[in-house]
């Protein structure tokens, strides 16, 4: 499971920090770019824009159509860490 931080959040808005961004390699966060391109985008989510200059996601979404800590409780945990960290 990736460690995130919730840093700013307003319904139909949240940023979240990831801190394991800055610890990757090039080829780690192109395999965390391919991890994220393969999953649907489910009903609800208007637009994820990762930055790693920050280290952190901005997902826009429609608070009544998902449970926006849910989603990513269950993205968080659906990362392989020990692939994307060469372990």
């Amino acid at each position: 499971m990736i460690s995130y931080n919730v840093i700013h959040h307003i319904p139909g808005r949240i940023r979240i920090e990831v801190p394991l961004i800055k610890a990757l390699s090039t080829a780690n966060l192109l395999e965390l770019s391919r991890h994220f391109s393969n999953i649907p985008i489910p009903d609800g989510i208007k637009e994820v824009r990762p930055s790693l200059f920050s280290t952190s996601v901005v997902i826009i979404y429609e608070p009544e159509k998902i449970d926006i800590m849910e989603y990513i409780k269950n993205m968080a945990s659906g990362i392989e860490m020990q692939k994307l960290i060469g372990g």
